[in-house]
């Protein structure tokens, strides 16, 4: 599978609703064969770690009021279901989020695995307890060697509505409140 694929799938499957979203997406890729379901994984999980920064967790922390380290699983598996175009530019500018969020929406978040899903789909894998064992076998036999999470260094404070503001203005000025308080 190409990277252009891969977009192609998250892009034709596109939803409003992110869970109708990835209902629409793991249906799509469960007509693929195994491998390629594998290799469509094996393309997300490399976004997802391209998206592994401190600056995006900034914008997660700020979008959604907090998040914890699943919480920013979620959040980056969200940011790819938005697709290449809004990925790409989150990760050159995470305050580019600004022009996709809504405050009174639902947050940037969904807890989803569309192509494990459509990988059980796909070969009949039933609900038992060797279903997760069989996918990780699968997987690690078709791409044994990948690359771990980058290493972050070091943060900074989340909490701070005054580095929040600089670090990221246009989100800031969404969901941060006006009132005066400061965090500092």
């Amino acid at each position: 599978m190409t990277q252009a694929e891969f977009w192609e799938h998250i892009e034709k499957s596109r939803r409003a609703d992110p869970e109708a979203h990835v209902e629409r997406l793991t249906a799509r890729l469960a007509k693929l064969r195994p491998a390629e379901i594998l290799a469509f994984q094996n393309i997300w999980d490399r976004y997802g770690k391209r998206a592994y920064s401190w600056a995006l967790w900034g914008a997660a922390y700020l979008i959604n009021g907090g998040c914890s380290d699943d919480g920013f699983i979620d959040f980056r598996s969200w940011l790819i279901l938005q697709g290449k175009k809004v990925y790409d530019a989150a990760l050159k500018n995470p305050d580019s989020l600004a022009d996709v969020v809504d405050p009174e929406e639902d947050e940037a978040s969904c807890e989803c695995y569309p192509a494990m899903d459509a990988y059980f789909a796909a070969t009949g894998i039933g609900e038992d307890e060797g279903r997760y064992d069989a996918w990780r076998a699968a997987f690690d036999a078709q791409f044994p060697k990948r690359e771990p999470l980058p290493k972050l260094g070091r943060g900074w404070n989340f909490d701070s509505d005054r580095t929040m503001r600089k670090k990221y203005p246009r989100l800031a000025a969404l969901y941060l409140a006006r009132d005066g308080n400061n965090n500092d």
